[in-house]
């Protein structure tokens, strides 16, 4: 059973509604609001996955202001991908 939590985006401090994908031509509800929520998430389990360094520490912090402006937008589309990859879904 499906809960309204269930279509909020994953990142933790996010509250936006997931994205829909196309599967099978089918939509299907996202882990993500965005492809901005989805890289953050992903950046902040591979620093998690390393040892504990000041450069790492450096690195979480600049993590946290990606947060902060993700957290600030008035749009889920606000901040595109943070990775600089984009989909070819389509075309």
């Amino acid at each position: 059973m499906r809960t309204t939590e269930d279509d909020i985006c994953a990142r933790d401090g996010c509250g936006w509604s997931v994205a829909l994908v196309l599967v099978a031509d089918m939509p299907l509800p996202a882990t993500y609001c965005s492809d901005a929520c989805a890289d953050y998430e992903w950046l902040r389990r591979g620093l998690n996955a390393l040892e504990r360094t000041a450069e790492v520490d450096a690195l979480y912090g600049n993590l946290r202001d990606v947060a902060e402006i993700l957290s600030a937008r008035q749009d889920p589309t606000d901040v595109g991908p943070l990775l600089g990859v984009t989909s070819r879904a389509g075309s």
